[in-house]
């Protein structure tokens, strides 16, 4: 039985930020800014959250029948001795959004519709030295609900 789209939408988008040069770590599991290792900087952490799941009926008595939107978010950070963080933070939005938006690995997941991003959260600068964001994405896929998500 193939993975769950869930679990095979995480596993490509972790490929997509892998695949970034301007990445240096890429991990599931979220650490505080100040326990990380400076030279694994920027860092980004990656986790499927919320998903909304909506019943439809299509004409043909087999095949998708429910749609789902699943939330990503990407955590990122970056770190500068100077305090210099914002265009680091910019390129490396820009870089994320290209990447997830544009990722053939993604459309070709089976049932896939679309990758939208949907929000930027920052930290408005109050973190000296580093810089630390979140990115949504709405990702819209179709399955059979018999053979679940």
């Amino acid at each position: 039985m193939p993975d769950p789209i869930r679990k095979q939408l995480i596993d490509k988008t972790i490929a997509a930020l892998s695949a970034l040069t301007s990445i240096t770590t890429v991990s599931e599991s979220i650490k505080h800014w100040e326990e990380l290792d400076k030279n694994g900087f920027p860092y980004s952490f990656p986790i499927d959250t919320d998903e909304e799941k909506d019943f439809f009926t299509l004409t043909q008595s087999t095949g998708a029948d429910m749609e789902s939107n699943l939330t990503i978010l990407v955590t990122s950070m970056v770190y500068s001795r100077k305090n210099a963080t914002r265009d680091a933070r910019c390129n490396l939005i820009r870089d994320i959004e290209q990447a997830l938006v544009t990722s053939t690995a993604m459309q070709s997941v089976s049932g896939f519709l679309t990758i939208q991003p949907t929000r930027v959260v920052t930290d408005k600068g109050t973190i000296p030295n580093y810089s630390v964001w979140d990115q949504e994405f709405m990702i819209r896929y179709i399955y059979e609900s018999e053979n679940g998500g």
